[in-house]
This record gives C-alpha cells, sequence and structure tokens, in this order.
C-alpha cells in the first residue's frame, strides 16, 4: 500500500508539474506542436464520418474506414518522434495537451452552433452544424469528442510505454535506424490497434449501436494496418529529423531539469553529445 501511494503521489508530482509542462512545450519545436495539434483536432472532426464501409459479414459490414484515419498515422509519428527525443513521459504529457485542445476546439465549435443564424443567407447555421456534425442525427460531436478522447488518450498511453520497452532491447545501439524504426513500427501498431478499438466500440457500437464487436474488431485491425504502413512510409523522414535535433541539442534545457528531477534516466531518449549514427 505504501509503494501504492508513492507511486500516486509521484505521478501527480509529475503530471502537475507546471515547470515541466512550460518547458517541454517550449523545447518541443514549434512547428512540431502545431501540426500535431491540428491533425488531432482535424483527425477526430473527421473521425464523424464514416467514409467506406465494405466486406461483410453476414448482414454485418465487417471493415468500415472513418475520415480520422488519413491523419491518425501523423499524431502517432509525432509522438514516436517526441518519445525518441524527450521520453516516454513527455510524449504521453503531449498526447495530454492534445487532447486538451482538442476538448476546446469541439466545445467552442459547439457553443457556436448553439447560436441561430440566417446571415449572411438563410440556412447558414444548417450549413454550419451539417459541416461539423451537429445536426441531431448520427453520432453527435460530444459522443465523439468523449470516444476519441478516451481513445486518444488511452492509445498514447500504450503507445508511448510500448516504444520505451522495446528501446530498452537495442542495449548496444539504442540510438540507431533499426531501433527507432522497430520501436515506431511496433508501438504504432498496438497503439493504433487500441485507438481504433476504443474509438469505434464507444462511437458505434455504444453510443449509436451501427456496429458489432465483430465490426469493432475489423475496423481495428484494418485501420492499424493502413496507419502502419503510412508510418513506415515516413518514419525514415522521422528518424533523420530526430537526429537533426540531436545535432542540434534540441531541448537541452529541458534534458538538464530532467536530470535533476527524475529517479533514473529514461532510457527511450537519445544519448546527447554522442556521434551519429
Amino acid at each position: 500500500m505504501k509503494k501504492l501511494i508513492a507511486w500516486i503521489m509521484d505521478t501527480a508530482k509529475w503530471l502537475f508539474d507546471s515547470k515541466d509542462w512550460k518547458m517541454l512545450l517550449r523545447s518541443i519545436p514549434a512547428s512540431v506542436v502545431a501540426l500535431f495539434t491540428v491533425c488531432t483536432v482535424t483527425m477526430n472532426l473527421a473521425a464523424n464520418k464514416i467514409v467506406w464501409s465494405g466486406l461483410k459479414i453476414g448482414e454485418n459490414n465487417f471493415i468500415s474506414i472513418t475520415g480520422g484515419l488519413f491523419l491518425s498515422w501523423a499524431v502517432f509519428l509525432i509522438m514516436d518522434m517526441v518519445t525518441k527525443t524527450f521520453g516516454g513521459k513527455a510524449a504521453i504529457k503531449l498526447n495530454l495537451f492534445g487532447a486538451l485542445i482538442n476538448a476546446i476546439a469541439v466545445i467552442f465549435l459547439g457553443i457556436i452552433a448553439s447560436i441561430p443564424s440566417d446571415f449572411p443567407f438563410p440556412g447558414a447555421s444548417t450549413s454550419f452544424d451539417t459541416v461539423f456534425g451537429f445536426t441531431g442525427t448520427g453520432v453527435q460531436p460530444w459522443q465523439i469528442l468523449i470516444s476519441s478522447t478516451t481513445a486518444y488518450i488511452l492509445s498514447g498511453i500504450v503507445n508511448a510505454l510500448v516504444n520505451v520497452c522495446i528501446g530498452k532491447l537495442f542495449v548496444k545501439n539504442p540510438d540507431g535506424k533499426a531501433a527507432f524504426i522497430t520501436r515506431s513500427y511496433i508501438s504504432t501498431m498496438i497503439g493504433q490497434f487500441v485507438d481504433n478499438f476504443v474509438f469505434t466500440a464507444m462511437a458505434f457500437s455504444l453510443f449509436a449501436h451501427y456496429y458489432g464487436i465483430l465490426t469493432v474488431v475489423g475496423m481495428a485491425m484494418v485501420g492499424a494496418l493502413v496507419e502502419l504502413f503510412c508510418e513506415i512510409i515516413f518514419s525514415p523522414i522521422a528518424y533523420r529529423k530526430c537526429r537533426k535535433w540531436q545535432k542540434e541539442g534540441v531541448g537541452c534545457e529541458y534534458f538538464e531539469y530532467c536530470k535533476k528531477m527524475e529517479i533514473s534516466r529514461d532510457p527511450s531518449r537519445f544519448e546527447y553529445g554522442a556521434e551519429s549514427i
């Protein structure tokens, strides 16, 4: 019990460490944070639309694809880059930051949708509501918000933890390309499956009652494979970017702070000052 209480207190201290948050968000390149948040918000809004359904088993669609699939791989790839450069805890914090921004965006759009307007033309409000899903039919944005946020946070944590655990296996060359690719591919596959499964189960089975468990599993599997394929294409670019950050010493101020606060060094990070591989 004492160990559990100590773990909870340490986790709370890490989670609510305002200086750590400030330094982390300041250390990650602004363009990366901006791309991450834009992809997160757009992905979750696009997830409201099913763009394709097929491969029926009996009366059920075994495979369906939502619009969010086209961007979710980018979100996970960025988290893999952050995990490699700044550590698993940093990636989890970025994940929580993205969830917060997504919630603010949906709440803001919901408030705007609740205001009736006939300008600049009659029915303007209806057009806005239709674009963002506030139509009163189908899966509602607040349901998508709950489903996507739950799936997003869980899968982000799983992705970061799996990435870190696999990284520990590469003792001789933890900063090499093989280590990065292996960590990214496996963690993305598992994380994306969790993300797709939880989101589909909540949004289209729990809330909307569209799909049964077979379809939910099928969508999760196919989605994870498609997203893994996208990551395979772009991960070499991501690795080169991480190496560039390493050479340029991106985030050194944050790392110095982590050394003072951490009980032990996060083994998932690059060893700064190491020669290029």
